[in-house]
């Protein structure tokens, strides 16, 4: 059955986007448009939008304009679920999109079971795979139909991080987590393989992110990690995180080899800064991708947004709402059964490139892994690729 819902978006996107009729199919997004994590929000909203024009343009879904209600987590998990069931209770929607935040996803498990719409994820990557005694989003959820998750779980993401870590040479590595559900089981799996691949882990550590009511002081932390004399620093934390850890590593004067960080986003104004550079980090896209649809994405979102998509939870968001088009289109309607099976079978776009959903260790329906994930460096201002070897635009540089 197609239902109606209100399109909020700003009225200028609405003429743009050409939305006049009042019924369509509507999807609900989760997203933190607010708070310390509103950069990452954007990004996601950004990407929607962009995909939400070009859907519509192509002539929507089940001949009908789609329609998308984006509500405001903060990233704060009380706040995620009093959205999650307004959506659900007032506006309605049968489909679920967006996502962000292991904490805010955890909060959501029951509620998800109770109204069960399909859940197409993008955030929330904590997984108790490895981490003895702890159940983590891809054990309680993983595996219910209704569930698709598009992001890497945190193996995939570490499994990455190791990979880079063990080309550069590194011998010891000093980690600090930010200490909820992202960064404690995040940092655990990170210790493991960074030991299995030979590495020493000189120092596990946690704080207290930003984003989570802390101060921003991380100096006693930073100082434990720079008395180990580690060859790297691998640190875990929300992009919150990003500018006050890194002004004070240069202010202690902690000149690792490598200094690794491994936020979900980064923000956009830090490039510019002296602390960013030698920085490496994990990201799923870059604009200077090389690929046709990495090129297609960033013309369009430039011409859209008037920025480069320097967050890959765009190319995410972009992903995940074509990737609901495209099936409920190939279903022919909103039926759930219907739906779930052209999920399970399709093939779908993104700037990335070409991807589908396949079990992983646990989960019934999981869109990318380890292979999403690039390594940049900030060197002189510009986000280089470093890491694979053969998508690299500039070689990796020391920070010593």
């Amino acid at each position: 059955m197609i239902k109606t819902a209100r399109f909020l978006t700003s009225l200028a996107l609405a003429g743009l986007l050409g939305l006049a009729s009042a019924q369509g199919v509507s999807i609900g997004i989760l997203s933190p448009l607010t708070g310390g994590s509103a950069g990452t929000g954007q990004a996601q909203r950004a990407g929607f939008e962009l995909a939400l024009a070009e859907i519509n343009a192509a002539g929507g879904v089940l001949g009908e304009p789609l329609r998308i209600i984006i509500e405001d987590t903060q990233a704060n998990p009380a706040v995620g679920l009093a959205a999650f069931e307004k959506l659900m209770t007032e506006d309605d929607v049968e489909f679920i999109a967006g996502g962000f935040s292991s904490g805010v996803t955890l909060a959501l498990v029951e509620s998800f079971r109770t109204f069960q719409p399909i859940v197409m994820w993008i955030g929330g990557a904590v997984s108790g795979i490895g981490i003895d005694g702890f159940d983590g989003i891809e054990e309680l959820i993983g595996e219910e139909d209704w569930f698709f998750h598009i992001h890497p779980w945190d193996y995939h993401n570490v499994g990455a991080a190791t990979a880079f870590a063990a080309q550069t040479g590194s011998e010891t590595v000093a980690l600090l987590h930010e200490d909820s559900a992202f960064g404690g089981p995040g940092s655990a799996g990170a210790q493991a393989l960074l030991e299995e691949a030979g590495m020493t882990v000189t120092l596990r550590e946690a704080f207290t992110s930003t984003l989570l009511g802390g101060t921003g002081d991380f100096r006693a932390a930073i100082s434990k990690a720079a008395a180990t004399n580690a060859d790297m620093l691998y640190w875990i934390g929300y992009d919150s995180d990003v500018v006050p850890l890194s002004g004070q590593i240069r202010e202690l004067n902690f000149r690792p080899q490598h200094i690794f960080g491994a936020p979900p986003g980064w923000p956009t104004e830090f490039a510019a800064a002296p602390e960013a550079q030698c920085v490496t980090g994990l990201i799923g896209f870059m604009p200077n991708l090389t690929n046709p649809e990495a090129i297609a994405f960033t013309r369009d979102y430039r011409a859209m947004h008037g920025v480069d998509p320097d967050n890959y939870m765009a190319a995410l968001a972009y992903a995940n709402l074509w990737a609901y088009a495209d099936a409920i289109n190939a279903a022919g309607s909103t039926d759930q059964d219907a739906v779930i099976a052209e999920l399970e079978a399709g093939t779908f776009r993104s700037p990335i490139g070409d991807w589908s959903f396949e079990p992983s260790v646990i989960a019934k329906h999981q869109g990318f892994g380890e292979d999403l994930w690039l390594v940049f460096q900030y060197q002189n201002g510009v986000r280089e690729i470093v890491w694979p070897i053969e998508k690299a635009t500039a070689p990796l540089v020391s920070c010593r």
